[in-house]
C-alpha cells in the first residue's frame, strides 16, 4: 500500500505533514466492491487544553465516506460546535496525482454552533475521478499535532437523475438520494433549511436525511445554516 502524505504547505493551519494509508491509483476500483471508502465522519477525543468539542464537527457525508454528485460546484455541509475561543478551519481537496491541493479554503468559526457549507469552484472536478477531502479544525497553534481531522471522498458523476414535471424540492431531495447522489441530497436539504428554517416539511426532512445517512445520534438539534455565499 503507498503512503500518501500531505507536506506542510498543504495544510497551513496544521502546520505538519499528514499521512494518509491509501493506494490512491488502484483504491477506488476496490472501494467499489467494497462499496466503503476510508474516512471519518465525526471527531474523536482530543489531547491538552483544546477547547473545541471534537464529537460536534461533523461532516454531513454518506457512511460509505463517499460523496457523488451530479453538480459541477458542489457544496459540502459540516456541523461546527461552538467554542469559547474561535478556531480556524481548512478545507483542502486532493485528486490522486498531485501532492498539493486542486482547492483549499480557511476560514474562522466558533462563535456559534451551526452548520456550514464549502463549495467546491467550478472546473475544479473531472467527472469520474476520485478526490479526498480533508476537514482540519486547528485546535491549539502551538501544537499542530492536536488538530482535529475529518476526511472523505467526493466523485462527480455524469448525468441528472429523472425528475418528475413540477416535483416539489422534497421530492427532488428524494430523487437525488433514489439516484445515489447524496452530496446533492445534502445540500438541497441543507439550502431548503437555510431559506425556511421554521418549515416542519423541511425540518422533518432533514431529520430523516441524517437517520439516512446514520449521524442522527451526533446531530440531534436544528443548527442555523451559513450557506457558501455567507463564508466569504
Amino acid at each position: 500500500m503507498a503512503i500518501f502524505c500531505q507536506a506542510k504547505q498543504a495544510f497551513p493551519a496544521v502546520g505538519v505533514t499528514l499521512c494518509f494509508g491509501l493506494a490512491m491509483a488502484t483504491f477506488p476500483a476496490l472501494a467499489q466492491d467494497q462499496n466503503e471508502f476510508p474516512g471519518r465522519r465525526v471527531g474523536g477525543g482530543t489531547r491538552g487544553d483544546c477547547a473545541i468539542n471534537a464529537e460536534g464537527l461533523v461532516a454531513v457525508h454518506p457512511a460509505n465516506n463517499l460523496g457523488v454528485t451530479h453538480q459541477e460546484s458542489p457544496t459540502l455541509y459540516f456541523a461546527v460546535p461552538e467554542s469559547p475561543d474561535a478556531y480556524k478551519i481548512t478545507f483542502s481537496l486532493h485528486d490522486d496525482e498531485v501532492a498539493f491541493p486542486v482547492y483549499e479554503k480557511t476560514l474562522e468559526v466558533g462563535q456559534q454552533a451551526e452548520l456550514i457549507g464549502l463549495q467546491v469552484p467550478a472546473n475544479v472536478l473531472e467527472t469520474g475521478e476520485y478526490y479526498q477531502w480533508s476537514f482540519v479544525a486547528s485546535c491549539e497553534v502551538a501544537h499542530p499535532l492536536r488538530a482535529i481531522v475529518l476526511d472523505g471522498w467526493l466523485q462527480q458523476a455524469e448525468g441528472l437523475p429523472e425528475m418528475m414535471p413540477n416535483s416539489n424540492a422534497v421530492a427532488q431531495v428524494q430523487a437525488y438520494q433514489a439516484a445515489g447522489l447524496w452530496s446533492d441530497a445534502i445540500a438541497l436539504t441543507a439550502e431548503l433549511l437555510e431559506t425556511q428554517p421554521d418549515s416542519a416539511e423541511y425540518q422533518a426532512q432533514w431529520f430523516q436525511l441524517l437517520a439516512d445517512l446514520e449521524l442522527d445520534t451526533v446531530i440531534d438539534e436544528l443548527l442555523p445554516v451559513r450557506l457558501p455565499n455567507e463564508l466569504e
